[in-house]
């Protein structure tokens, strides 16, 4: 599956840089007029006036315009509930489009799974071995399950995800009442917060901690374990983007959706912070978007060819190319 793409800008300076105005040359149609501005001898001539410089206030409203109406778009012509949120880490603002209600985190929770073990790892409670380290690495760069559920079993299930809420202060997300990693919940705003502060030094991570974390979601694979398609949604929609880190969570079907969740960094410094949330109805072929047909259960089926996950993927990579791709030219 491949996203939209087209000429891009610099992300960084596309999304918050400001932009000083420059006036155009203009055509030669009256004496005494060179250039918008500049005058002959001609005492008749008038200055015509520059733009305003486009404020970062300004920069910021209009990709927060862009942000609002591409998640509402994703509702009304794709099927799909989608919460946008962007943290700039050097300024603090955050932008939130969507209910940012829980969700469940799908594989999202394997950052927290390799939070907790390291953290611990760091003030000597825990020891891990070259296997464990290994399934950290395959949980985070190819969303590897079993080694989710192999360590998320042996250090601790759900008092895992209390110990990440209660250190990091995030107020809304939960450890699943089933027990399942997967059916953790989360909000955008809690995913930004956790970010900003393990990519910040704030985590109480030690300095190897950071740097397995953050190093693992650099060097992403484009094929999870299961052979599922992660380039959906920021790598896709943001192709040229520099110092991209992700992680990726997808599952189906919660109440007959599709979950997936588009997370992570970019740019200099991992000054950007984005998380792109979603559940759409299970959708196939050109069937209208209110006509849905059977569930791909992902713990029963493959579904790296399922064309309904393709169209929820490919909603995550819409989403994020019109926030902040192409159409924010």
């Amino acid at each position: 599956m491949s996203g939209p793409r087209g000429t891009r800008r610099s992300i960084v300076s596309l999304l918050f840089a400001a932009a000083t105005a420059v006036a155009c040359s203009s055509s030669v149609s009256e004496p005494g007029v060179v250039m918008a501005g500049i005058t002959a001898p001609d005492p008749v001539a008038q200055f015509l006036p520059l733009p305003e410089p486009v404020s970062d206030a300004a920069k910021v409203q209009a990709l927060s315009e862009r942000i609002v109406a591409a998640a509402a778009r994703a509702e009304t012509e794709r099927g799909a509930r989608v919460t946008v949120a962007l943290l700039d880490r050097e300024t603090g603002t955050r932008t939130v489009a969507g209910a940012d209600e829980p969700i469940e985190t799908a594989s999202v929770v394997k950052l927290f799974i390799a939070d907790d073990l390291l953290f611990r790892v760091g003030i000597g409670e825990i020891a891990l071995g070259e296997g464990e380290y290994d399934e950290i690495a395959a949980m985070l760069s190819r969303s590897d399950d079993s080694a989710a559920s192999d360590l998320w079993s042996r250090y601790g299930e759900t008092d895992i995800v209390d110990r990440v809420v209660e250190r990091h202060g995030l107020t809304a997300t939960r450890a699943p009442a089933d027990g399942n990693w997967w059916n953790t919940v989360t909000t955008a705003s809690d995913l930004l917060t956790w970010y900003d502060r393990v990519l910040g030094g704030t985590s109480g991570l030690d300095e190897r901690g950071t740097a397995t974390i953050v190093g693992y979601l650099l060097e992403f694979e484009s094929l999870g374990t299961d052979g599922y398609d992660q380039r959906f949604g920021l790598p896709d929609g943001l192709p040229d983007a520099t110092g991209l880190g992700i992680k990726q969570g997808w599952m189906c079907c919660v109440d007959g959706s599709w979950i997936h969740l588009s997370t992570g960094f970019f740019g200099e410094d991992h000054r950007y912070v984005v998380a792109v949330l979603s559940r759409e109805k299970v959708h196939y072929g050109d069937a209208a978007p209110n006509e849905w047909s059977p569930l791909p259960d992902t713990a029963l089926v493959d579904v790296t060819g399922d064309t309904s996950a393709e169209h929820a993927r490919d909603t995550l990579t819409v989403v994020v190319d019109e926030a902040f791709g192409r159409s924010a030219h």
